[in-house]
This record gives structure tokens, sequence and C-alpha cells, in this order.
């Protein structure tokens, strides 16, 4: 299941009421989540399930990661279980939308 070529794409998420807009990098077999240019984190399907990446995984490119997670507002940005769902419902729904 490669990505690759794929294009990166935005989804919306609801964080603690905030709405917040996310960048998704498809690279070989995971996606990587960038917000204001640093990397949050990187999901990766197994089977059905979503899977977070440890940060270690994540090949960051020309991008940093976003050591602070705070949104310009101050608000700390985590991908809780919550977050994660929203953020792979989304991801499932393009991919849908758009086959190779």
């Amino acid at each position: 299941m490669g990505f690759r070529s794929m294009t990166s794409f935005n989804v919306h998420i609801d964080h603690n009421g905030d709405n917040l807009t996310l960048t998704i990098i498809p690279k070989e077999d995971y996606f990587k989540i960038v917000y204001f240019g640093g990397i949050l984190g990187a999901l990766r399907k197994q089977g059905t399930d979503w899977i977070l990446m440890e940060e270690s995984e994540i090949d960051p490119g020309e991008l940093a990661p976003f050591d602070y997670k705070l949104t310009p507002d101050g608000v700390h940005i985590s991908l809780d279980s919550h977050e994660i769902n929203q953020i792979s419902e989304q991801i499932e729904h393009y991919l849908e939308s758009n086959p190779d």
C-alpha cells in the first residue's frame, strides 16, 4: 500500500472546541500530520486500526518537529484518541474519494 504518489491534503478537526486545519502528507506507508509547518505526528494503518507512530519512526524530511505543539492562541495540541479518530476518518474518506 504505497501512498508516495499522492499529494498532500488538508483535514479539519475539532480540538477542545477549536477548529484546527492540519495538512496530511502521504508517505510510503504512513501519513505525516503537519500543523503550521511542523510535524505533530504520523499515523499508519495496521489492519483496520490507525496507529500513532513513535517520533523516531517518522522521517521529518524538510520539516521540523512541532516541538511546542501550541496553537497561535497558546492552546496545547495533543493527538489523543479523539483527534486520531477524526484524522483517520478524514484520511479514509480522502482515500475513498481519490482512488489510485
